[in-house]
């Protein structure tokens, strides 16, 4: 998917608002897609993003949590643990699907952090937990003209 067109998606984000990916162009987009809400790998990899919200912003990008949860249950999710970056329901998995972040046997996301550039490309993928200073140093790469991972 690296350096790909990034799918389009809409979905709903924990404000309540639907957010399609076309709304977000000019921005750098940060999907952390994850499993589930409450699940120990989860709980940490989102606190980290969190913790790093403002040193992404200052990159000019928007970070999502991803999941199949129905957005009223993350709004109470992201209250509780504290999150600064809203959650985005995908409930059938279909962008998950989309961006590859889909187990195709269980009905589970995988977790996957995708970045967006500015001009609806991928210029960052990894599965995992990656450090948000990889995502952060990626974005950074990105704007002075090199390529990233």
């Amino acid at each position: 998917m690296l350096h790909e067109k990034a799918p389009e998606f809409t979905l709903e984000a924990t404000t309540g608002q639907n957010i399609t990916l076309s709304s977000l162009a000019g921005s750098y987009v940060v999907l952390v897609f994850y499993p589930a809400n409450d699940s120990p790998g989860c709980n940490k990899q989102l606190s980290e993003f969190s913790i790093n919200t403002s040193a992404l912003l200052e990159t000019d990008a928007r970070v999502f949590g991803v999941n199949t949860a129905p957005a009223n249950k993350s709004r109470t999710y992201c209250t509780r643990q504290r999150l600064e970056f809203p959650i985005l329901s995908d409930p059938d998995g279909n962008t998950a699907k989309k961006y590859k972040a889909f187990l195709g046997w269980l009905p589970f996301i995988k977790r996957t952090v995708v970045v967006i550039d500015p001009a609806g490309n991928i210029c960052f993928y990894e599965r995992g937990s990656p450090a948000p200073e990889n995502v952060i140093n990626c974005i950074k790469k990105s704007k002075s003209g090199h390529t990233s991972n």
